[in-house]
């Protein structure tokens, strides 16, 4: 039983789309969910794209992904990792999937000098927080995640 994380590429469009979509499920998202495995294909094609996707294999299955974007933390000064999404599908959780996706980020950012990896962390979520608590992230309390869209971001834009 071997992981391996590969860069996701053309191509893997469609194995992104099931991964996170199995990911709003999970979440509840389901209804906002309405990205098509083509929208993946965009950014996976786009050679200066500013984000960028892992896929972890079981035994040569995709089994989970891990999707980021360049971010800029302007307290430090400097570049960093945004880590959008890791998940994992239902029927290989509990492999270490998670663990080797975390730590595949932790090493691209190392390699690319970021100063830090960030995430949004969903409050319920308390699994995901011991997974990342045990590698060593620190969980910050107080801080809430905001979003514009839909008629309000254009209503906010005109």
């Amino acid at each position: 039983m071997t992981i391996s994380i590969r860069a996701a590429r053309a191509g893997d469009g469609p194995i992104l789309h099931a991964m996170i979509r199995e990911l709003a499920v999970h979440h509840g998202s389901e209804k906002e969910f309405v990205a098509r495995p083509e929208d993946y294909e965009i950014f996976l094609s786009n050679p200066h794209a500013l984000n960028g996707a892992l896929v972890a294999e079981w035994n040569g299955e995709a089994a989970g992904c891990a999707t980021w974007q360049r971010s800029y933390q302007t307290f430090i000064g400097r570049e960093t990792m945004y880590l959008e999404d890791i998940s994992v599908l239902p029927a290989f959780r509990r492999k270490g999937i998670a663990t080797a996706l975390l730590k595949a980020v932790a090493r691209l950012a190392v390699e690319r000098k970021a100063a830090a990896v960030s995430w949004l962390l969903m409050g319920w979520n308390t699994e995901a927080r011991r997974l990342y608590e045990a590698n060593g992230a620190t969980v910050e309390d107080g801080n809430c995640f905001c979003k514009l869209s839909g008629a309000a971001l254009e209503r906010l834009a005109s």
